[in-house]
């Protein structure tokens, strides 16, 4: 799992390894990857097979009680992230388009410009708190917050598991059409369609052992 211009990589890692404190068994083994500029990188596998704690890895943050042995290169310094749930992305109580500007540091019209790309460009919905946003709103809003962060790497955990079909495909289509070409994209998932519709590079996981899938053409959206 080697790109060729590894010192282009927006992170890097070595015989990388995360166990817990006094055991010997790895709970995740990455041999070598990197993740280059503008790839979007979709990562499957079954339920506690170590996804989340994948995304730990790259994002560089682990739960107390667990230990990371390895080479870990990391050429950035802000990271975008998309929750299952994109209220626990926002703070329930600010109005959204006032929390993006202060979050951010970004100006009321580049935040105008994001909202609307993901499908808010209603001015009432700018005014509302998140927790008055549905479900989908507020999943489309953390997606706005991520991209205004310009983080050059988004991760993104589960983030069409709590959405009906429709909304999953607009979330789909937006995540392809707002990310930045330069940004690079993480996404976790049980969908296989999220696989189909964004992946350029495919990674499983099985029993905790990070490895490359081949990639399908991409799905039209």
């Amino acid at each position: 799992m080697v790109n060729k211009d590894t010192d282009d990589a927006v992170l890097s890692l070595r015989d990388a390894a995360v166990r817990a404190e006094g055991d010997s068994r790895p709970l995740l083994e990455i041999a070598a990857l990197d993740l280059a500029a503008g790839e979007r990188v979709i990562v499957t596998g079954p339920s506690g097979s170590g996804k989340s704690l994948f995304l730990s890895t790259i994002a560089g943050r682990w739960a107390p009680g667990l230990r990371f042995s390895g080479t870990r290169i990391a050429r950035f310094v802000r990271l975008g992230m998309i929750p299952q749930r994109g209220l626990d992305a926002l703070h329930p109580l600010t109005p959204l388009g006032r929390q993006l500007r202060r979050v951010t540091g970004s100006r009321s019209d580049r935040v105008a410009e994001v909202l609307a790309a993901v499908g808010l460009d209603d001015l009432e919905l700018h005014r509302r708190r998140p927790a008055e946003l549905s479900g989908g709103q507020a999943q489309r809003a953390a997606v706005a917050l991520a991209v205004l962060t310009r983080a050059p790497l988004i991760l993104a955990d589960e983030p069409t598991s709590a959405l009906d079909h429709d909304s999953r495909e607009r979330t789909l289509r937006m995540l392809d059409a707002v990310i930045g070409p330069e940004q690079t994209l993480v996404v976790v998932t049980h969908d296989p369609a999220v696989a189909e519709a964004l992946a350029t590079r495919h990674l499983t996981i099985d029993a905790g052992v990070v490895s490359e899938h081949p990639v399908r053409e991409r799905a039209h959206l």
